[in-house]
């Protein structure tokens, strides 16, 4: 497996663990390419509350990575890449 697909791997099964509410927001806007404006409409939500889910997530999944791998391995992949 290349770097670039075991990132992917890692990055799928940490969007995964998040909760529904910041998953939803998070396939949406970057795997579906949707703007924050449209999501709020689809959602039936505020443009801050889009905002701030898009934030928790990142936050998450930035920790949830760090428990998981350690900064040595998400250092050594990044420098594969």
């Amino acid at each position: 497996m290349t770097p670039a697909e075991e990132v992917k791997v890692i990055i799928d099964r940490h969007i995964e663990k998040l909760p529904e509410k910041e998953r939803v927001v998070v396939l949406k806007v970057f795997f579906e390419s949707k703007t924050i404006y449209l999501v709020a409409k689809e959602l039936k939500i505020s443009r801050h509350a889009v905002k701030y889910r898009l934030e928790k997530a990142k936050r998450m999944m930035k920790e949830s990575i760090i428990e998981d791998l350690g900064m040595e391995k998400i250092e050594t992949l990044l420098k594969e890449m």
